[in-house]
């Protein structure tokens, strides 16, 4: 059994799958329903013309309340004093929580009822996920933390074949309860498999002022950990943009009146390609201590993919590139969470810290949701479905470019 002790150390095989299995459970349910769930309950209650622009509002509305929940719920977490210790509590209360909505959303009656649960799935799930991030930190050891950074990248993986095959293999109503279920099973794992030393010192007493103040990250004293969140926002800009748009790319671009099956195809090599990569990847960024360099070739190789979509006509291409993209994207995942906790300002409270770089991923939701619905709405009229969907995949390729370009002015890390 794992146990969260006051100083890290290194972990097993066993003990890195306990510590990142709630990563897959997490990362299946937004799967499931941003690729294939969303997209399909939305095209049913507005039709086609309306379904992107209105995918596009619910995504970057739900993401600017995670971006506010997370970073809340990391810093409350990191005061917390009590025998379950400071992470698991807001999980046993965020995660049936989470498993309720996903249960109703299955059988939501309109578009604003399930936008209205959408919504509160954001505080809830959040408000699990933020306190778990900062386990890593907790736990892990400095010389393990690729290693520890390619389980959470293997989990992220596997949870989107997870995802897929669950929304592709159910009925939407079943699928949402299969995915309720999951996050029960998720629960389970972290509570059962991790154990965190009981918390019995009292906290500094509460001050507004300095609470609020504990959330800004000055640019100056920790200009890296700037960096590294600019680097995620950008490559998280383009793998958003590429995969909440991919069911309607293949519809309106590839002309598929079913693209549940090429999805499955698709992800499944995206899989294979990062699976191929990411827990060796992340080992190797343990031992060169060039974890730079891999998050610089993962974010070009994506790119390059991405902007193979922009000119693909049929489905061998498509699949090829998806292959590729998978390797670039297993690259880059496995020092993502290490590179982050490498950057943490020392002496901060690590769970707040990590919920603020999380930001960097909900924040990308809602730009490249913005940034995509504007586009939309001014390509589709004049240019057409098919050509609105290859620009949106072209910029994606600048996303990934600007990402990897950035990296380069971190200092501190190789």
């Amino acid at each position: 059994m794992l146990v969260a002790e006051h100083a890290p150390r290194r972990l097993r095989v066993s003990e890195n799958l306990a510590l990142s299995f709630f990563w897959f459970t997490s990362n299946a349910q937004w799967t499931a329903l941003i690729i294939i769930l969303g997209p399909a309950v939305i095209r049913q209650f507005v039709g086609d013309t309306q379904a992107g622009l209105v995918l596009s509002g619910l995504t970057a509305v739900g993401a600017l309340i995670a971006s506010v929940v997370q970073p809340l719920a990391g810093a409350i977490s990191d005061r917390k004093v009590g025998s379950l210790g400071r992470r698991r509590p807001y999980m046993l209360v965020g995660v049936p929580a989470t498993a309720l909505l996903l249960w109703y959303m299955g059988a939501a009656p309109s578009i604003p009822l399930f936008a209205a649960a959408y919504f509160l799935l954001q505080v809830v799930a959040n408000l699990a996920a933020a306190p778990y991030q900062a386990l890593i930190p907790d736990l892990v050891v400095a010389d393990q933390r690729g290693t520890a950074s390619g389980y959470m990248g293997l989990m992220t993986q596997a949870a989107v074949i997870g995802g897929v095959v669950i929304a592709s293999a159910f009925a939407i109503r079943t699928a949402f309860e299969v995915l309720a279920l999951l996050q029960v099973l998720g629960l389970l794992v972290t509570v059962v498999g991790v154990r965190e030393v009981p918390q019995r010192t009292a906290a500094a007493p509460f001050r507004w002022r300095a609470f609020l103040q504990s959330f800004w990250i000055p640019p100056r004293e920790h200009s890296d950990w700037w960096w590294v969140f600019g680097t995620r926002l950008m490559v998280l800009l383009g793998f958003g943009t590429l995969e909440y748009y991919l069911n309607y790319y293949l519809v309106y671009v590839q002309h598929m009146k079913n693209p549940n099956g090429p999805l499955e195809s698709i992800l499944l090599l995206v899989t294979i390609g990062s699976l191929i990569s990411v827990l060796t990847a992340g080992w190797l960024s343990d031992r060169l201590k060039r974890r730079k360099m891999m998050v610089r070739w993962g974010g070009l190789v994506m790119g390059l993919s991405a902007l193979g979509f922009v000119f693909s006509h049929g489905m061998t291409q498509i699949l090829v590139l998806s292959g590729l993209f998978g390797v670039g994207y297993g690259t880059y995942l496995s020092t993502d969470w290490a590179l982050a906790v490498d950057v943490l300002p020392k002496g901060r409270d690590a769970a707040k810290d990590m919920g603020l770089w999380s930001i960097s991923q909900t924040l990308s939701q809602t730009i490249a949701t913005l940034i995509a619905g504007g586009l939309l709405a001014v390509l589709v009229s004049s240019a057409g479905l098919a050509m609105s969907y290859r620009v949106l995949y072209l910029v994606t390729f600048v996303y990934f470019l600007v990402g990897s370009l950035l990296i380069t002015k971190v200092k501190s890390v190789r």
